[in-house]
């Protein structure tokens, strides 16, 4: 990655390989709402990802079917974070 990426871009990429989307798939991460939770003592933050894809089975423009998305198997958020750091370290 490159030095200009900023932390939600990089949370935006983590989240698109975990669900399986495409770098040609555009996805957005945004912030809905935010408080704190004062029975656990936490800061608490409700994180909306969409990712803009056609539906299973629709057609193509040129009307061929698209292939299927490899999906990335399952992980934590935390663990794709760790394995990110790992790789800057490298």
């Amino acid at each position: 990655m490159n030095d200009n990426t900023t932390p939600w871009n990089r949370l935006r990429a983590l989240l698109d390989t975990m669900f399986g989307f495409t770098n040609r798939t555009r996805s957005t991460v945004k912030v809905v709402t935010q408080g704190f939770d004062n029975a656990k003592q936490e800061h608490v933050v409700l994180i909306e990802y969409r990712a803009h894809a056609k539906p299973p089975g629709a057609m193509a423009t040129d009307q061929n079917r698209s292939r299927a998305t490899q999906r990335a198997p399952m992980e934590s958020i935390r663990e794709l974070f760790a394995r990110q750091r790992q790789d800057l370290q490298a």
